[in-house]
């Protein structure tokens, strides 16, 4: 039976173009725990995608451990997705190019410095990336990383302030890789 307070919640972060990671980072424990909004959706699957089926929209199960919506009519990608992309791309490619291992991203403990990327994304090669999908022409990286990755719930900050993969991050790598 679908909870009426957590679908609520689950409505509220779909709409606005979250997603609803199997895990969520908990900053004042510096601890990743279970998230009650994914367990819900996954629990009652089947009343969610009808129901958000009647809104025109198709609740989408990404067994890698994470739902979203899209409309049922709408196209492929469009300007916001090209962001969250190219955002996601430079910041492996970083990472990579750093030597550092995947895992740096994706360990809750770890993750990336807004000075590491701030200074890499400097770089010409990225900055030029950056500016053909309109992204840091009036922003700063911190404040475009914030807008597309941080709050669709793609990444988020850890305790340390470093920047690290939710569930739906790490998957399009998994995507790009597999």
């Amino acid at each position: 039976m679908i909870s009426n307070e957590l679908s609520q919640a689950i409505y509220n972060q779909l709409i606005n173009g979250k997603v609803i990671n199997k895990h969520r980072y908990n900053i004042k424990i510096n601890q990743l725990g279970d998230n009650p909004l994914y367990t819900e959706i996954f629990t009652n699957f089947d009343d969610y995608r009808q129901l958000y089926r009647r809104i025109n929209f198709d609740l989408v199960d990404e067994k890698n451990g994470f739902y979203f919506i899209r409309e049922l009519s709408g196209g492929d990608a469009n300007e916001v997705t090209i962001k969250i992309q190219a955002l996601l791309i430079i910041i492996g490619r970083i990472i990579t190019e750093k030597g550092y291992l995947f895992d740096v991203l994706t360990d809750y403990r770890a993750g990336i410095s807004l000075e590491e990327l701030s200074m890499a994304m400097s770089e010409e090669r990225y900055a030029d990336i950056l500016h053909t999908c309109k992204l840091c022409l009036s922003n700063t990286i911190e404040k475009e990383i914030d807008n597309h990755l941080i709050a669709r719930s793609i990444m988020f900050k850890n305790s340390r302030g470093h920047y690290v993969l939710s569930d739906a991050g790490a998957a399009f790598f998994s995507e790009l890789s597999g």
